[in-house]
């Protein structure tokens, strides 16, 4: 019996477009400049098909302030001006300038329609009488990401610029959803601060330099690295300074540090021509075939730095009653204890799905390590610092181990 390898997806930096990248830059700037790279988070077309079909399908099956039946539309751009239905403004999506996402967006939109029944969503709701006709209580927005959250912002007020979409929702007789892959956390935090939605659900939050697990310092340097090579300094966060380290299979978000994007720039290779690495948002021919999949290596100490001091006093008895997971749910009782509650916060802190940082919440309440406000209990406190205490045991040969073996292929991603 032959087992298949295990493909493994290249560092950015070992690529041939990583290396020749790293040339633009100064001696002393290349180590920042490959952290930034190696930074990257490469998603699949196929990974991001089936996240977003089973997170939209959950949402709509289970979120409670969801009314139904609801209405699904793909997020696409809109004009300042448009009012949706009027003046041939339609929610239909056409292809455009979304690069392939709002066609993969519709696709998956369609496969979830017809998993579910019609007293749940309704299908091709393309109009306003349609609308009024099947009496949609929900008008759910799917995207892939939200990078700056403007295009989300600007398709919601295309919506409400119409007098009876917002007449029924000052009614209440409808709500406004946003159905998320991913959100940048400033994003994230525009959309909420909006007040356009009632409800958002994202699958991923973070991605972005600010989520990034970096030391202040380091942080402040590949900030200082974007902007001294970038071609435009305005831009070297990014489309509206949202610092995205996100990078779809079909797509490359105008949201990545400008020096990601750009082919011309600060260069100091002695021919005064940059090198690109995604040449404005397309990846060149083999890049992405290298790449997709690729994530950071996570660093589960940074996860417990930090945690406060604590005195070496509980049982560790976690480790027998919790075996599977048990490194991602002490890093979150160790966020919990430094006031992270939100189950959005806490999957940035432990770079896991939100579904995944809910569970794990609901794990740690289930074994009483955590109250229903998601606050520390004495039990909490007492594993945390069993955790805290425990030694780094160095061998210098193998050790045999009676925990399960999984093959990479087989862990939980994304």
């Amino acid at each position: 019996m032959h087992m298949r390898a295990v493909r493994v997806p290249a560092r950015p930096s070992e690529t041939h477009q990583g290396i020749e990248w790293l040339t633009n830059f100064g001696p002393r700037d290349t180590e920042t400049a490959q952290q930034l790279l190696d930074s990257l988070h490469i998603v699949s077309e196929t990974t991001f098909r089936q996240g977003l079909r089973e997170h939209l399908g959950s949402v709509l099956a289970g979120e409670a302030s969801m009314e139904r039946p609801a209405a699904l539309y793909g997020v696409r751009s809109c004009k300042p001006t448009d009012t949706m239905f009027i003046n041939n403004v339609s929610p239909q999506v056409s292809g455009g300038d979304g690069g392939g996402s709002e066609l993969i967006v519709q696709n998956i939109i369609r496969d979830v329609q017809r998993s579910l029944d019609t007293s749940v969503v309704t299908r091709n709701a393309m109009t306003i009488d349609l609308l009024r006709a099947r009496r949609a209580r929900s008008l759910v927005f799917v995207s892939d990401y939200a990078g700056s959250g403007e295009e989300s912002l600007a398709y919601a007020r295309a919506w409400l610029r119409n007098a009876t979409v917002r007449s029924w929702r000052s009614l209440k007789l409808v709500r406004l959803h946003l159905v998320l892959f991913a959100a940048t956390t400033t994003g994230l935090r525009r959309i909420r601060a909006s007040g356009l939605f009632d409800g958002v659900s994202v699958l991923h939050r973070g991605m972005d330099l600010p989520s990034a697990q970096w030391h202040t310092d380091e942080l402040w340097r590949i900030r200082k690295l974007c902007e001294d090579y970038a071609r435009r300094p305005e831009d070297s966060a990014g489309w509206s300074g949202s610092e995205g380290l996100l990078v779809f299979e079909h797509t490359v978000p105008n949201n990545l540090p400008s020096i990601l994007r750009q082919s011309r720039g600060r260069t100091r290779r002695p021919d005064g021509k940059w090198a690109p690495f995604f040449e404005h948002r397309t990846a060149p021919p083999g890049l992405m075939r290298d790449l997709v999949g690729y994530r950071p290596e996570r660093n589960a100490e940074l996860g417990l730095r930090g945690m406060g001091r604590v005195q070496p006093t509980g049982s560790g008895k976690l480790h027998v009653r919790y075996r599977g997971g048990i490194r991602d749910l002490v890093e979150v009782l160790g966020h919990i204890a430094k006031g992270h509650r939100h189950p959005e916060q806490l999957a940035t802190d432990v770079s896991v799905s939100v579904p995944m940082a809910r569970n794990l919440v609901f794990q740690a309440q289930k074994l009483g390590l955590v109250d229903s406000q998601t606050r520390l209990t004495d039990a909490g406190w007492k594993e945390l610092r069993a955790a805290k205490a425990k030694p780094r045991v160095v061998v210098s040969r193998l050790q045999g181990s009676q925990e399960p073996y999984y093959p990479g292929a087989l862990r939980e991603s994304w």
